[in-house]
């Protein structure tokens, strides 16, 4: 049960722009989780966008590891590499979903 207040004052401008963010949700729904870290800047958010980065530097390795290959002539199998982009692409997409 939620019994206790807390109040900040905003410009009305700053107001508006945060009435724009939350979108459909109640403002007091969408600051409590916002100020909860439940919504952008969420620590999930923080630890999926860093296996992101990893993952894209994996990918950018390959990528390397690939170019180098052709250079020497070498014949590269790069069939699973854009499912592998889509695939990242896909988590992108759902993580800026989370924070915006």
């Amino acid at each position: 049960m939620k019994t206790e207040t807390l109040h900040i004052r905003v410009r009305p401008e700053e107001r508006e722009r945060l009435k724009t963010t939350a979108g459909t949700r109640r403002l007091s729904v969408w600051c409590r989780k916002v100020l909860l870290n439940e919504l952008a800047g969420g620590t999930s958010i923080a630890e999926e966008l860093l296996a992101l980065r990893r993952e894209l530097s994996a990918i950018g390795n390959n990528l390397n590891q690939i170019a180098r290959r052709l250079n020497t002539g070498e014949q590269v199998d790069i069939a699973a590499l854009p499912a592998d982009i889509d695939t990242l692409k896909a988590r992108i997409n759902r993580a800026l979903r989370r924070v915006r």
